[in-house]
């Protein structure tokens, strides 16, 4: 799968910390561990209407 778009944002010292150990845990990167995240979640329902 292709990688088209960049996400980038800042998170503080326990934050980076608490995902650089997750990752470390499962013997994968931290980009891997938030791709995982992402892909796990589900729609919400618009209340919207759109």
């Amino acid at each position: 799968m292709s990688r088209e778009k960049k996400i980038q944002f800042n998170v503080n010292e326990r934050e980076y910390q608490q995902l650089k150990e997750y990752a470390e845990s499962l013997n994968i990167s931290m980009a891997e561990v938030l791709r995982d995240y992402i892909k796990s979640l589900k729609p919400r329902r618009s209340t919207t209407g759109f």
